[in-house]
């Protein structure tokens, strides 16, 4: 029988963070966890005794989601973090594979040792964080981390040229991703030498793909795994990615469309009806350098607009 909960997953990480917040130095009482749903509730005092604060800390788990973290306190966010990913874990994953416009984006990053103090900024799977919130963490990692991650992208012009070559030889996205998930990987590998493992939020069961990708990590164990930005290095390495996806939208809304337009992310309704005034205003020919080609809504207005003349 669990301890604190029948999810046995949540209850070994409440075992864990009751430790780890002990050795950390702050009191906690054993009989001051409850269950919620989805997840344990507490509440810890102080690292000084003169401080008789208490600090609430609320942590979730799903098979679908993971584990999420809720305190307001930094230092107790950084340590029960910490516990979700060893030291030295480079994470990997991607932004823009599902979006209309702009690139594909690839991030690698290392949360070694130095790293850790990023654990204290609230980060979590990017597609769980506001725009504005990604662009700001973003900056701090840019600014003070740069030989922490490696970012691939890879911009619709190439992208395009790149997707035809690989339909000419009977493969397809997935062997796309898979080079840029090695192309990022290695160059981090490169650089640092306290990787000691290689996690890869999973995309494909396509043995050769996974292949590639663990040959870029130079004798370093690759783990591929669905639903791995729980993983803090591969959260930090999911906001990274989504940063560099949504400043290439940026640039190319200011440069290649004058910013007579301003992209946006997705592949639904908005995305149709944006792409068909830009062609309007610059001609069918400007879809390679904005676009994904191959998507359907692409395919959709070229093959219309060539049924018309």
């Amino acid at each position: 029988m669990s301890l604190f909960s029948n999810d046995i997953q949540l209850s070994g990480f409440i075992e864990k963070a009751y430790a780890g917040l002990l050795k950390a130095g702050f009191e906690v009482d054993s009989g001051n966890f409850k269950e919620i749903p989805y997840g344990i509730a507490f509440k810890i005092g102080s690292r000084t005794r003169k401080d008789k604060k208490e600090t609430n800390v609320a942590v979730y788990h799903t098979e679908k989601k993971g584990f999420s973290i809720v305190t307001s306190d930094e230092t107790v966010r950084s340590i029960l973090l910490s516990m979700l990913s060893e030291t030295g874990t480079l994470g990997s994953d991607e932004a823009g594979k599902g979006d209309v416009f702009g690139p594909l984006v690839v991030c690698s990053f290392v949360l070694g040792e130095r790293e850790n103090e990023l654990l204290k900024l609230d980060v979590k799977d990017s597609k769980r964080m506001k725009d504005k919130d990604i662009l700001e963490i973003y900056e701090k990692i840019r600014t003070g981390f740069s030989d922490s991650f490696s970012l691939v992208r890879i911009m619709p012009e190439r992208y395009n040229s790149f997707y035809e070559n690989l339909t000419a030889q009977g493969k397809n996205l997935t062997h796309l991703l898979a080079w840029a998930h090695s192309k990022a990987v290695s160059n981090v590998v490169a650089k640092r030498n306290d990787v000691r493992r290689v996690l890869v939020d999973k995309f494909t069961d396509n043995s050769a793909a996974n292949s590639l990708i663990a040959a870029a990590s130079a004798g370093i164990p690759v783990d591929f795994q669905v639903r791995a930005e729980q993983n803090p290095a591969v959260a930090l390495a999911s906001v990274i990615a989504r940063a560099g996806y949504l400043l290439s939208l940026r640039q190319i809304s200011e440069t290649t469309l004058e910013n007579k337009f301003t992209l946006v992310p997705g592949s639904g309704t908005e995305s149709d009806m944006l792409l068909e005034k830009i062609i309007e205003e610059f001609g069918l020919q400007i879809i390679d350098k904005i676009a994904k080609k191959h998507f359907a809504n692409c395919a959709a207005l070229l093959g219309n607009r060539f049924l018309q003349s």
